[in-house]
Formats: C-alpha cells, structure tokens, sequence
C-alpha cells in the first residue's frame, strides 16, 4: 500500500484544521472563563468592602474596630487581607499594610506594595484581589487571595489538553481508518481496471457500500458492462467478416490462378491476370493483419506466457530472410549473446520481429545493412533492429505507429501500413514498450520487454 498517498495527506489535513479550531475554540473558552471568574471574585470583594464601610459610619469606629479584628482572627492562613488607616494620623488597622492608598479594584502582591503584618509560614498566598474605598473618617481596605482564581485556571487548562489530546487521537486514527479504507478501496478498482486491460473483461469491482468511491466504483462496473458487450459484439462481427470476406476471397484466388497458368492465353493477359493475383494476396494479409490488430488492441488475444529464447528466435528469422537479402545485395547481421529468454508467445515475437526485419531491408537504400541484436539490462530485455536508411522524420516518430500510417518515401512500395501497428500491440500485450530512435545513419528500433 502506498505510504502518502492523497487520502492519507487529506486525512492529516482535516486532523490538523480540526487540532487548530479545537485550540482556538479551548483558548477563547480559557478566558473567557478565566475573565467571568476573576469579575466574580472582584465583585465579592467590592461588596465586602463596602459591607465593612458601613461600620465606619459615624464617629465612633468601635464597631469598625471589632469587625475587623474579628476578621483578622478567623483568617489566620491570609486568605483574607484588611486594612483601615484612620484620616486622623492614630495607628493603622487590620493585618496588612499597602505602600500607598487607592480605590476600586486591585490585584496585589506580598513584597510588591502589599505586606502581610502575620504572615502564614511557607503557604504565603501568591496575590490577592483587593478593593480600597476612601471614606470620611479613613481609607478601608479588604481582599482575598486569589488562589482559587488561579486553580481554576489550572484546571480549565489541564482538562482543555486532556480533552484537546484525547480528540485529537481520535480524529487522527478516524482519519487514518477512513483514509486507509478509501486506499484499499481505490487499489482495487485500480487492479480491476489493469487486470480488464490486459483481457480479463469478467472482473468487477463489486464495492458494496453507499459513499462516494462506491457511487463510483458502480459506475466503472457499469460502463466495464458495457464494454464487454461492446467486445463481444466486436468479435462476432470479427468473426462474421472473416467467414463472409475470407471465403469468397480464396474462392476468387482459386478461379484465378488455373487462369493464370493456362499456356493458351496471350503472356500479357496471364500477367495482368498474375497482377490481380498478386493484389488479392495483398488484400487478404491486410485483411488478416487488420483483424490480427483489431483483437490484439481489443484484448481478445490472450496469450500463453512460456519462455522463449530471443537468441534462437533471432536466428531462425535471419536464416528466413537472410537468403532473400542476399540475394539482393543486403547484409542481415546478428549481433546476439549466447542465451537471452523472455515469458511470451513464440509466434507472436517472432511475426513481430519479421515485421521490424522486412520494414529495414524494403525502406532501406540498397546496399541496405540491417542488423539484429539483443541485450539485457538491469530491468529489461531489449530485442533491436537498426538498419542504415534515412530514419523517420522526428515528427513523424509518434504517429508511425498508427493504424495504415505510411511516409512519403514508401508510397512507392508495398504494405498496408499495419506493421508497426501490429508490432506496438504484440511489445503491448508482452508487457513491454515499442521505441524508435533515428540515428546518425539509420534508424534503431527497439521492443523493451521486463526480465523474468
């Protein structure tokens, strides 16, 4: 399976959007709550403190006096801070002492304008919220430390990670999950869609569920329906020109040829009559190649993979044409190592390597010297022929292997123009590749097939 493929980098995309809202959406919860808390504590003060200025009413600060001694007793851990300094000049009161007055709300801290006149040990409160009111007969003081505040917003932050953590393992092994689920998925319609264009027409995808891919899984099974009935009716009628062409053909041939052969009729009429010969036998190998062609790129020719040896077919095609080419004046040469094999169809390879042959020796200007040679590479097996004619023009490189495609320079001679078709579609159905390459001198024509 493939380590990143599109799923997976859509699956760490839609973790990584939702990790991002769910931290922004956590942050401005965070203060949010941190903001309402800290205005309910403030407000708790504010209230106290003014509760506290009601004893300070009137001249006589008794009152005053024991509330906030009273609140100094009880508050013995300095959760609670008060502090009355008199307009008088007489002696301050309460447990703590503020560098300079103030009024409304503050936040404070122990050595910085704050002291704590009785001080509770090691557990020193960190701050405080305090509210200062200036009144008629004094400046009044109260707060509470702010130890709460801060718990709870080390607990809103604890519990934020956890939860922000914990969802986020989740979405990403959900992600993960789906992402790895859609790449199966996908991997199979690919392996169907290969497998149906190497001839296996019966595959289907079958994907049973109710999404996307298999909205589109089901739409490929219905066109690969289609297709084959579209091959099989391909192949009737195949077959039904083939029995209702070729028949009349060979009927034709046999009229012709005693024709041709009887000594009684005039020389010229026996050649014309050899001509009409010679054109039907062209018209039926065409015929041939092109329904050869037609079931080759169809995929109904299914092939029988058995080791060939590429040395000993070379060989048997050059004993086959080498006496021709020498008869008139070319040179076939070999240029093969000793034992080079391949999986594929024996008569296939060979037609397509007669086709490369016959193609060097006709294009090529006499003397033509065509050469055959096979060598392997680290991942193929190459199976050449290079010849010394004037090549193919390089925009002419591409479609040269089309259907009835023929250059100028061979107008002049015979072929239908099928041959470097039917020599691409066998290099195709053998899992290999068809290259041409124009040289200096020539032109080099390669079938790229995989090693065993």
């Amino acid at each position: 399976m493939r380590a990143f493929t599109w799923s997976m980098r859509f699956a760490i995309a839609i973790s990584t959007v939702f990790a991002f809202a769910a931290l922004v959406a956590g942050g401005v919860s965070y203060v949010l709550q941190s903001k309402e808390m800290s205005l309910r504590l403030e407000g708790e003060v504010r209230a106290d403190t003014e509760a506290l200025a009601l004893s300070a009413r009137g001249a006589d600060m008794q009152d005053l006096s024991e509330q906030i001694t009273a609140r100094m007793t009880t508050s013995r851990d300095g959760a609670n801070i008060v502090t009355f300094v008199p307009a008088d000049g007489s002696d301050a009161l309460g447990n703590v002492r503020v560098a300079a007055s103030f009024e409304g709300t503050r936040h404070l801290e122990p050595g910085s304008g704050l002291t704590l006149l009785d001080p509770p040990g090691a557990n020193v409160p960190e701050g405080y919220v305090t509210y200062g009111m200036q009144l008629p007969s004094g400046w009044l003081m109260t707060g509470r430390d702010d130890a709460w505040l801060r718990e709870q917003g080390e607990i809103l932050a604890t519990s934020f990670g956890w939860g922000l953590g914990l969802a986020l393992l989740l979405s990403i092994s959900f992600a993960v999950f789906i992402a790895r689920r859609n790449e199966a998925r996908i991997d199979r319609m690919e392996q169907v869609l290969h497998a149906v264009g190497e001839g296996r027409h019966g595959l289907r995808i079958r994907d049973e569920g109710d999404d996307d891919v298999a909205r589109l899984a089901q739409s490929v099974d219905e066109a690969l329906d289609q297709l084959e009935a579209g091959i099989a009716s391909i192949r009737q009628v195949s077959t039904d020109v083939a029995h209702d062409l070729r028949a009349p053909l060979a009927r034709l041939r046999l009229r012709l040829e005693p024709v041709a052969l009887d000594a009684s009729l005039p020389l010229a009429q026996r050649g014309e009559i050899g001509k009409a010969l010679s054109d039907l036998d062209q018209v039926s190998e065409t015929f041939d190649a092109i329904l050869r062609l037609s079931r080759m790129q169809a995929g109904m020719v299914e092939i029988t993979r058995l080791p060939v040896n590429l040395t000993q077919l070379c060989q048997d095609v050059a004993e086959m044409l080498g006496a021709g080419a020498e008869d008139a004046g070319q040179e076939l040469a070999l240029d093969l190592p000793e034992n080079i094999s391949i999986e594929g169809d024996r008569e296939l390879l060979f037609q397509a390597l007669v086709n490369l042959v016959d193609n060097a020796l006709r294009y090529s200007p006499s003397p033509a010297r065509v050469s055959i040679g096979v060598h392997a590479e680290s991942q193929n097996v190459v199976l050449s022929v290079t010849d010394n004619g004037p090549g193919i023009p390089d925009r002419d490189l591409a479609r040269v292997r089309e259907r009835f495609v023929r250059l100028d320079q061979s107008r002049n001679t015979q072929g239908s123009g099928l041959g470097l078709s039917l020599v691409d579609a066998i290099a195709q159905i053998h899992g290999g590749e068809l290259r041409l390459q124009n040289l200096e001198r020539g032109l080099r024509v390669e079938m790229r097939f995989p090693t065993l």
